[in-house]
């Protein structure tokens, strides 16, 4: 009998130690670096996309280049726009905004405006008649 008593596995196991709970400070970092980890996740992948579609090129985008006189030409463009009354104004017609397009004034205003400042053009395009046509003169 006093082998029963010196061998281990007679024994019970004494009950596990409870676990300690994480501090704070361990809990908010933790919750930062996720976080931190998370978003550079995502940024990554979002500009990984995209690298691999373009072509690099060695010149500037003509877009960049915008030189005065072109800047000039928008403002002036822009002007005759509002003068001619085809502000930017635009009303959505229907459930998703879908009118058809512009209307047909502000179609008009564009093509007046663009023959007034485009270089090279001796005068403006006059804009097409809404009213009937004259009766021939016999």
């Amino acid at each position: 009998m006093s082998d029963r008593f010196s061998d281990p596995s007679w024994w019970p196991q004494p009950p596990p130690k409870p676990l300690k709970a994480p501090s704070v400070a361990t809990l908010v970092l933790g919750s930062v670096v996720g976080a931190i980890a998370v978003v550079g996740a995502i940024f990554w992948i979002s500009g990984s996309g995209d690298s691999g579609h373009k072509a690099k090129s060695a010149a500037a985008p003509a877009a960049v280049i915008v030189g005065a006189a072109d800047q000039e030409r928008r403002q002036a463009f822009a002007e005759c726009m509002r003068s001619m009354g085809a502000g930017s104004s635009f009303q959505s017609r229907g459930r998703f905004g879908g009118g058809g397009g512009p209307s047909k004034n502000f179609r008009e205003a564009r093509d007046v405006c663009r023959s007034l400042l485009q270089p090279g053009q001796s005068g403006p395009i006059a804009p097409p008649r809404t009213g009937p046509a004259p009766a021939p003169v016999a």
